[in-house]
């Protein structure tokens, strides 16, 4: 990251616990997280929540909150504890606008329109651009008037988008320094080198926005995504034919940024 941003110890306390667990129980799926069961996405979620990320997501400043939402989505967590850090709640939520998702999992689903035990709304099931997570159109429900700050979630999950693309451009900038072509790294073309600096740059302008200036969260939601849809397909190419196969989780990262852009359509 380029973005000069101060951290706090309550925060780097937070981190490394996160960064210890997810080294233990999660980076070993590698590109197979969307493969994990049912039962294992809840045991990760009760986890984290045991480790107090999502009370500290609830009670943080924002900034703090922030940053720890990147990293929920440069690691790609199971959909539920996604949408449990944009919110900050310790019992299971679906989350959306017109669309929501992990209903299954959720105890309550959270709308502009207010809150709803999820016995209480009609929801339909469609087809989910993200494989590791079920999605469901609302068709109507009943709901309670609700505290929660849809402006706040969706910088959140703007922060979510832009961790999953700088996981890929990560992965790609190692990739460009050991993919050896006509003798040469790839990542020493011109070619090469200027897309991902300007790539690098784009996110870090994103991240300004929401870190410094947050001011309106649909504008910066937007944003977020272009610029992480840009990003991870660039990659993909960097990669070649290798970033479309199921060995690299590049797919995954681009499909759960266009799952997390249709939740918070408007």
């Amino acid at each position: 990251m380029l973005l000069d941003v101060e951290h706090d110890e309550d925060l780097e306390l937070i981190k490394n616990a996160l960064n210890e667990f997810l080294s233990r129980e999660w980076t070993q799926y590698g590109a197979k997280k969307h493969e994990v069961s049912r039962d294992k996405s809840i045991n990760i979620f009760e986890r984290i929540r045991d480790l107090g990320i999502f009370q500290f997501i609830k009670e943080t400043s924002m900034k703090n909150a922030l940053l720890i939402n990147e990293i929920i989505g440069e690691n790609f967590l199971p959909g539920i504890v996604a949408f449990n850090s944009m919110v900050g709640l310790d019992y299971p939520v679906s989350i959306g606008v017109n669309y929501v998702a992990e209903v299954d999992k959720a105890e309550v689903i959270i709308t502009p329109r207010g809150i709803s035990n999820k016995n209480e709304i009609n929801v339909e099931e469609i087809e989910s651009p993200d494989p590791s997570i079920r999605m469901y159109k609302i068709i109507d429900g009943k709901w309670r008037e609700s505290n929660v700050d849809f402006n706040k979630v969706k910088l959140l999950a703007s922060a979510q988008i832009i961790g999953h693309a700088t996981a890929v451009l990560k992965e790609t900038i190692e990739y460009s320094k050991n993919r050896i072509t006509f003798g040469k790294p790839i990542g020493s073309y011109q070619a090469i080198k200027h897309r991902l600096v300007d790539d690098a740059i784009g996110l870090e302008l994103v991240r300004s926005r929401y870190l410094v200036n947050p001011s309106d969260s649909t504008r910066i939601l937007k944003y977020a995504y272009r610029k992480a849809f840009k990003t991870i397909l660039d990659s993909i190419q960097t990669h070649g034919g290798i970033g479309f196969t199921a060995d690299l989780d590049l797919h995954l990262h681009l499909k759960r940024v266009i799952a997390l852009e249709k939740l918070f359509h408007q």
